[in-house]
């Protein structure tokens, strides 16, 4: 069995935990903070935000009324924050920190009051990123193009102010839904997102001073590459040329067969099933199960008997946990989107639900061999390699095809069918010799129909 790094992405956020493995045991500071949050009052507002948020997804007024009210609570939580990461600070300073068993327990209360803190925000702020989601119409490829750079997202900075002024400013002129960008992990790119009732995407940046740093300049270059991309669907990203195509393909997955697991889980902790030949899953609820050792007893047996003879046979599985993406990646959609109930979706951002994904990759290849494609290079020899473009290599004649992180990410969290990217490739296949070559931002046309 093997599992995807655990380590924090380049895109760094103000969240940015990990897991460091699938199956060890969380740390104090993490198990201290998800238990108290799950166990308080706070997932029930959670869910009045995210309920409000796909009731009114086209109504700009509440959303805006909405915003208001995150960030209110997104303030509250920094300072929080603050308090308790000066608090440890104080108490790992005194002399008999080290051999207080008093002070040690302290120090253990202030670490996971502060990581309830933080997660909390950040479950606020992927509620803000279901907001950008659904404005622009499950847009895929602009929401990685938005993602990808590193912003901290503190609404305590003090040029907070003026971009809040700028998004009422915005939010008056009544010519669409505006977005404050630090409300959310999604928007990296400016301070404010307009999304026009004309389906046209506006992205402000305030000015908070007038010096002209490198830095800035920089951010401004990229800035316009990803308008640029957006408007014409095509440009340069990163330093390479990108291409955006809405491709005529329905994607399938097999979320409600993950949903019912979820529901499964939280009467009786836990549930598990081989939901295909390739693809097995484990949910569990933290608030019926009180130790990683009594999770391991309950999911040894049924493991072996539904997915041992994938590692008896010599196939390659891969696994990969939810609670590693509660974070921010640009990989994944986030789980305020996904079709689930609004309590569910909660209980996932707060890791009070999750679920384990074991992928085998192997039956993946094989699956594109039926389909009349030559695997030059499987998944176990990229990851040797480090590669950090493709997982996997195909080709059908002289149509070769890279098969990127990002889509096996999709597999596994968002059960992404293969036969929904086998299908994207054989639509470019079918262009024939004058299929476009280089980095391309494929969109489903219809991805709208996986989300809520």
């Amino acid at each position: 069995m093997h599992d995807h790094p655990r380590k924090p992405g380049k895109y760094g956020r103000a969240f940015d935990w990990r897991m460091s493995h699938g199956t060890d045991p969380l740390s104090n500071e993490a198990a201290l903070g998800m238990s108290h949050l799950g166990s308080s009052d706070f997932p029930d507002i959670l869910e009045d935000f995210l309920s409000i948020s796909r009731k009114r997804q086209k109504n700009p007024t509440a959303l805006a009324r909405l915003q208001v009210h995150m960030l209110e609570e997104v303030l509250n939580q920094e300072s929080a924050v603050k308090h308790y990461r000066e608090r440890l600070a104080d108490l790992e300073s005194k002399k008999e920190a080290a051999t207080s068993e008093e002070t040690q327990k302290e120090i253990r209360f202030v670490k996971g009051q502060r990581f309830f803190h933080r997660m909390y925000a950040n479950a606020i702020r992927t509620i803000g990123d279901g907001i950008a989601w659904r404005a622009f119409g499950y847009d895929r490829a602009a929401m990685r193009l938005l993602g990808e750079r590193e912003t901290k997202q503190h609404l305590s900075n003090e040029g907070t102010i003026q971009e809040l002024r700028e998004w009422s400013y915005q939010f008056d002129r009544g010519s669409g839904i505006a977005i404050l960008n630090a409300l959310t992990n999604c928007l990296a790119f400016g301070d404010v997102t307009v999304v026009g009732n004309d389906g046209s995407i506006e992205i402000v940046e305030v000015k908070s001073s007038k010096t002209k740093s490198s830095r800035k300049v920089r951010q401004r270059q990229a800035m316009q590459e990803v308008v640029a991309n957006l408007c014409e669907g095509e440009g340069q990203n990163e330093g390479r040329d990108v291409k955006i195509e809405i491709l005529p393909i329905t994607p399938e997955s097999y979320l409600s067969k993950v949903e019912e697991l979820l529901q499964t889980a939280g009467e009786r902790g836990w549930a598990a099933r081989r939901i295909t030949d390739w693809l097995y899953i484990e949910a569990f609820d933290f608030r019926e199960l009180k130790t990683g050792e009594e999770i391991k007893e309950l999911t040894g047996q049924t493991r072996e008997a539904a997915i041992g003879e994938w590692e008896r046979r010599g196939d390659f599985v891969t696994d990969m946990n939810t609670l590693n993406v509660i974070s921010y990646t640009p990989n994944s959609a986030p789980f305020s989107i996904f079709p689930f109930r609004s309590r569910t979706c909660v209980d996932l951002l707060i890791g009070a639900k999750f679920y384990v994904s074991f992928l085998n990759v192997s039956a993946i290849e094989r699956e594109f061999t039926k389909r009349g494609w030559t695997v030059q290079k499987g998944f176990e020899a990229l990851m040797e390699e480090k590669s950090k473009e493709s997982m996997l290599e195909v080709r059908k004649g002289p149509f070769y095809c890279n098969v990127p992180p990002g889509d096996f990410m999709r597999m596994q969290i968002e059960t992404l069918r293969p036969k929904t990217l086998i299908d994207a490739m054989e639509v470019k296949h079918r262009q024939g010799p004058d299929v476009d070559v280089g980095y391309l931002l494929a969109l489903f046309q219809d991805e709208h129909k996986l989300w809520n």
